[in-house]
């Protein structure tokens, strides 16, 4: 048994040999000097390209939905706040939303098909906004989004 266990094990040193043998440095030449230009050249173009590309959130009508989700609580501010001078608002706020091409929200107004009308009530849903940040347009320009709200006081 001692002599195949040795056995085994002298066949993996000298295949990892083998393997190491395989991984030394080549010599290598020098470039002719029209090559050296061409390869200046090609190294300059790969060195002028960002090392880690920067993954960047396109807006979608998914991604749109979510950010007005994660925000959903200034929303319900301004709603409770309207309610104080008006216990029996409700209804829904139809919304149109331009966002910029940084994602912030340019303008928001509330649009035809509204059944809930108040002006104060808007306008700090209008101010809130402001402050929501959306992914960029894809286009790298405005969109416009319509969202609505149905908002009615809890029983």
């Amino acid at each position: 048994m001692r002599t195949r266990s040795t056995w085994i094990r002298n066949s993996t040193l000298a295949l990892t040999l083998v393997g190491l043998s395989a991984c030394e440095k080549q010599p290598t030449t020098t470039p002719e000097p029209d090559a050296a230009s061409a390869s200046a050249e090609q190294t300059a173009d790969v060195e002028a390209e960002p090392e880690a590309t920067e993954l960047v959130s396109i807006l979608s009508k998914s991604s749109f939905d979510q950010t007005i989700n994660d925000n959903f609580g200034d929303v319900s501010d301004c709603y409770i706040a309207a309610l104080e001078g008006n216990p029996e608002l409700a209804g829904t706020l139809e919304t149109s939303f331009t966002i910029d091409a940084e994602g912030k929200v340019s303008t928001l107004t509330a649009i035809e098909g509204s059944t809930l009308d108040d002006p104060g009530m808007i306008e700090c849903l209008i101010q809130r906004a402001q402050s929501w940040q959306f992914d960029k347009p894809a286009s790298g320009d405005e969109m416009v989004l319509e969202y609505p709200f149905n908002l009615e006081p809890a029983e």
